[in-house]
């Protein structure tokens, strides 16, 4: 981390590098228990993305040929393979995910199509469009939900869905530091996907989680409210958070 002074203006210019040996994760690497996992959240190239599904739903057979039921997975493709070149590898491994969740710059990139422009939420809803053509999910039913910062987030699928969902703090006042962000949104849509089943929701789920995130440096606080019985972050009591969002997206303050 760097810090810029500019005549009056104060700013911090993040950079990130790793400081440990990065350690590749493999299908082989998960024990019985974590193979049982009702969500996986891949961060890796198409082919690996095609290797790492069949590998997990392969020896989940192995471990019980009789449960049938299919984890839930969320593809976010690396920054660096978002590249026209990679557009036929990625089509072929939207096939075997539920989600495939890149950022807006990273899902422009991919078409060949500038998202940061004054058309940039056009754009944006543009090329998921496009890659929901493509046949999302073994049953075609998935979704790319894009995530775009400030603007939130966009889903599409082929059911019809085409949406927007804010981001949760509309104020840059309320955003410390935007790092973890979006691994906060994709770990918040998993849960909410395998509680509710339900894309738009999960993606509220989704916006929440990462507004815990962002809101300070480093990871949220975790303290007990009343009793000790309810967990809140950051001071602030999640559920509360997440029905305060819900009834500013649609009026409703429950499901």
């Amino acid at each position: 981390m760097k810090l810029l002074v500019s005549g009056t203006d104060v700013g911090l210019l993040q950079a990130f590098r790793y400081l440990t040996p990065k350690l590749r994760l493999s299908d082989n690497d998960l024990t019985p228990c974590l193979l049982r996992s009702r969500s996986f959240h891949l961060i890796c190239s198409p082919t690996r993305c095609i290797d790492l599904v069949q590998g997990i739903l392969s020896k989940l057979d192995d471990l019980n040929p009789y449960d049938k039921q299919r984890p839930f997975f969320i593809w976010e493709p690396v920054p660096d393979l978002c590249t026209k070149s990679e557009l036929q590898n990625t089509i072929e491994a939207l096939n075997y995910v539920d989600v495939i969740s890149p950022n807006h710059d990273e899902l422009g990139a991919l078409l060949g199509i500038d998202t940061n422009g004054p058309d940039a939420l056009p754009q944006i809803e543009q090329c998921a469009k496009e890659l929901v053509k493509h046949n999302i999910g073994p049953t075609h039913a998935g979704s790319v939900i894009a995530r775009a910062g400030k603007h939130g987030c966009y889903i599409a699928d082929s059911h019809g869905t085409n949406q927007w969902l804010p981001a949760y703090h509309q104020s840059a006042e309320k955003v410390v530091d935007p790092t973890g962000g979006g691994n906060g949104f994709l770990g918040g849509l998993a849960v909410g996907m395998v509680r509710t089943s339900d894309v738009v929701e999960a993606a509220m789920w989704g916006n929440v989680a990462a507004s815990f995130c962002i809101e300070q440096v480093g990871v949220p606080v975790l303290s007990k409210g009343e009793a000790g019985k309810t967990e809140r972050w950051n001071g602030v009591n999640v559920e509360e958070r997440l029905q305060n969002y819900r009834m500013r997206v649609t009026g409703k303050q429950d499901r």
